[in-house]
């Protein structure tokens, strides 16, 4: 009789901890179209990816796809339609889709890639799921990219006047407005034909980050880089699941994705983006491409010139029954709350 006591225990002790040591796996497929060395998929979805296994202690693990199912464009209905379970892409890649989620794309809202990134999470989680522009999807984290320059392959941009006629490459509807309107006539091409284009003199130049110049193999051909402050403009990147993946998940494995998700997705890009940048801006100088920095008084014209597009931004918000001030203002509050340039801990 002790003998079958000690073994109903023993069975007993085993049922409680049996699943610490087999529980059952799900692996999730992250749609990419980047290489694997690029810091969107090096620097952010690989370890927000990692911090999520290890939060689950394996039982939720993802595969970073090595082939592209599409072009950029195509992948939120990519995940829509169920072709990975996990996605990525640009908002402005799709003009007129994410209107409300782009705040982030108007001149002059991203100073830098820490500031810029947690504003369009801190104003999305807000405010987002009123949009409607995500349906269908569970958008966990947005973040955006460093301050672009206005780099030239043909001719320097000492003051706008100089973008007056300029052939300047551009990645989505906003950056190709903003172009049009300071003078410039933009022209939508892939990065990986900007070097092609501008060594042929397609395009004059090109607005990038100072990383991306290198990354894409651009800086052989630049000769002068322009630097805008205050940001003249940035591109939002979305990361969400397919809405059917997430619902199959654990109540602990959501828990899980959402700790390492939003605000600590918009950490990892301004580290990514810093970092790139300082790598970026190494490569340029050893290859003696001359800096600029566009004057205050030019900066303040650009600011007037462009004032348009946040009039109509609010226009369009109005139009779908948001309030666009509230959602503009508390995204701006948000870019002075965690802009890196603020002074903190100084005697005044």
């Amino acid at each position: 009789m002790t003998k079958l006591k000690l073994l109903t225990a023993a069975l007993a002790t085993a049922a409680f901890t049996l699943p610490a040591f087999a529980q059952e796996t799900t692996t999730l497929r992250i749609g990419n179209w980047l290489p694997p060395h690029h810091l969107i998929v090096s620097g952010i979805l690989q370890p927000w990816a990692d911090a999520i296994e290890a939060e689950t202690d394996g039982s939720l693990q993802f595969e970073l796809m090595t082939s592209a199912l599409g072009p950029p464009p195509a992948q939120f209905d990519l995940l829509l339609d169920q072709a990975f379970d996990v996605g990525y892409g640009v908002s402005g890649h799709n003009a007129g889709r994410f209107t409300m989620t782009q705040v982030m794309d108007l001149p002059f809202m991203s100073p830098d890639p820490w500031a810029g990134s947690a504003a369009a999470w801190q104003t999305y989680d807000r405010f987002g799921d009123d949009y409607g522009e995500h349906d269908g999807a569970h958008v966990v984290g947005l973040f955006v990219h460093s301050n672009p320059n206005i780099n030239m392959a043909d001719g320097r941009v000492e003051t706008l006047a100089d973008l007056e006629g300029r052939t300047i490459r551009v990645g989505g509807n906003v950056t190709g407005r903003i172009m049009s309107e300071l003078g410039a006539s933009p022209v939508q091409l892939p990065p990986t034909e900007a070097q092609t284009a501008m060594a042929r003199g397609v395009a004059d130049g090109i607005t990038f980050p100072l990383e991306s110049i290198d990354f894409f193999g651009i800086t052989p051909v630049i000769n002068s880089i322009t630097r805008i402050p205050g940001g003249l403009y940035t591109d939002t990147f979305w990361i969400a699941f397919n809405q059917d993946s997430w619902d199959a998940l654990t109540e602990e494995q959501q828990a899980a994705v959402t700790k390492h998700s939003g605000m600590a997705i918009a950490l990892l890009a301004g580290f990514a983006w810093t970092n790139g940048d300082t790598y970026g801006e190494s490569q340029l100088i050893a290859n003696d491409v001359e800096f600029i920095t566009l004057p205050e008084e030019d900066v303040a014209a650009a600011r007037e010139i462009l004032s348009p597009l946040e009039t109509e931004w609010l226009e369009q918000a109005n139009e779908r029954g948001f309030d666009g001030e509230a959602i503009l203002n508390y995204a701006r509050a948000m870019v002075d709350h965690y802009d890196t340039a603020r002074v903190v801990n100084v005697v005044q």
